[in-house]
């Protein structure tokens, strides 16, 4: 209310209208912002009646921030312990550079296909049998066609694409290791990667089977021949 005043006094040169006028619009502002500020004081006072009474200080733990030697950047001697106790030599989380587990939502679908294809592949071949028997009648043929449409569509197993499993690449996939190419090639460099060797050239790089025509020459048998391609195929 001193503001009030305050501009009560310096308008009361502009005559007892204007100052009329002046007051009644400051009495409009000020009673509902008064009203609201009684009505939240009182809410909070009512708010506190309610509310449960506070712990004491002596039982809540004091939590001291005692800051840590920062470990050394290269060779820590507390890492190298962990990794070698705790981890086996096995690298850090952050280290990997391979994530394990499934890799995206399409690898966790091609998993759940595999698992529905294996289930429904018993019925599938019998069905299909069925299908193409051309003894049986042909109620029965078509019997057993309405029973394989109704069966779930990832049960077929053309449903089913081949991934890399470490990396649920689709592209470059090694179908005999089911790996990627570029997994594979990694595990080959540093001899992980069973019966790979090093591409290898020498003077005869013909290739002896792609010479080979049958019959074989007059000058040779037939057993040496076939001895001699098959020689050539354990050694490539």
């Amino acid at each position: 209310m001193g503001v009030f005043k305050f501009n009560l006094t310096v308008y009361s040169s502009l005559g007892f209208v204007d100052t009329y006028i002046f007051a009644r619009k400051m009495l409009r502002h000020l009673i509902p912002q008064t009203l609201n500020s009684a009505f939240m004081t009182l809410a909070c006072k009512m708010r506190s009646l309610f509310l449960p009474p506070r712990l004491p200080r002596s039982l809540i733990y004091p939590h001291q921030q005692t800051p840590d030697k920062t470990p050394d950047h290269h060779h820590n001697p507390e890492v190298e312990r962990l990794l070698k106790e705790e981890l086996c030599g096995y690298p850090p989380y952050t280290a990997r550079k391979i994530r394990h587990g499934f890799q995206d939502a399409i690898m966790i679908r091609d998993y759940k296909r595999r698992q529905v294809a294996a289930h429904y592949s018993d019925l599938r071949l019998r069905l299909n049998a069925i299908r193409k028997n051309t003894i049986l009648p042909k109620e029965i043929i078509d019997i057993a066609s309405l029973q394989i449409a109704s069966l779930p569509r990832d049960s077929c197993w053309t449903r089913i694409k081949n991934r890399c499993v470490v990396t649920s690449r689709r592209r470059g996939v090694q179908d005999r290791w089911r790996i990627s190419r570029i997994i594979w090639r990694r595990y080959a460099d540093y001899n992980k990667m069973s019966g790979a060797l090093w591409g290898a050239w020498s003077s005869n790089t013909q290739s002896v089977r792609r010479h080979m025509f049958w019959p074989p020459p007059k000058n040779q048998s037939v057993e040496e021949y076939i001895e001699r391609y098959y020689k050539q195929i354990a050694d490539n």
